[in-house]
């Protein structure tokens, strides 16, 4: 099985483009999606308890990155919230730790090299990232590997959706269908690769 997670639309906006790809999915039943609330209090509260009720093989999260050109998969969570944004609970949070005396950082755990082949080949975009910066996406990631160390898991920001980005100037989009089917694929490979460890 496996766990996807989606957040809800902050900041304002009507959409979250990782809600809105987790809602086109095709069902299946090695799938269980599962939805965040952008807040430090819930996704905390809801990591674990989702990880607890799904009992998944592996773990993939799905989170908005305005400005990212295409479908980036995150290297590194970090022990940190500090953003300007308020969270759905309207709390900022500046230079605050995810984990008290909790490690620095946790890496993904999923096979990032063997899923962009896998994408890639379907000839459709995908790319590496550094850091999940420093807000909920970060937070997610981080916890997932906090909460279940023996879980593989990984994040994966997606691009705004033409629809978002209708009043903001000069900011990449990708289209819904195509972010839809690069994240079919990830799933197809993380299935392959989980098969492949047993």
């Amino acid at each position: 099985m496996i766990l996807v997670t989606f957040f809800d639309p902050f900041g304002g906006q009507s959409i979250n483009v990782s809600q809105e790809v987790a809602a086109n999915l095709p069902h299946r039943n090695d799938i269980a999606i599962r939805g965040l609330r952008t807040s430090k209090q819930d996704v905390e509260q809801q990591i674990p308890q989702w990880i607890f009720e799904v009992k998944p093989d592996a773990i993939l999260g799905l989170g908005q990155a305005q400005g990212r050109t295409l479908p980036t998969l995150e290297r590194i969570g970090i022990n940190l919230i500090d953003s300007p944004t308020e969270d759905n609970r309207e709390t900022v949070h500046l230079d605050q730790s995810i984990v008290a005396d909790g490690p620095s950082a946790y890496f993904s755990t999923l096979p990032l090299r063997y899923i962009l082949h896998d994408v890639r080949a379907h000839n459709l975009p995908i790319d590496l990232s550094l850091s999940a910066g420093a807000f909920m996406c970060n937070q997610a990631l981080y916890l997932m590997r906090h909460s279940a160390p023996n879980i593989p898991a990984g994040f994966l920001h997606l691009p705004l959706l033409p629809s978002q980005a209708v009043h903001i100037s000069h900011v990449p989009t990708m289209a819904l269908d195509d972010q839809v089917a690069v994240v079919r694929i990830i799933l197809d490979s993380i299935a392959t690769w989980l098969g492949n460890s047993i």
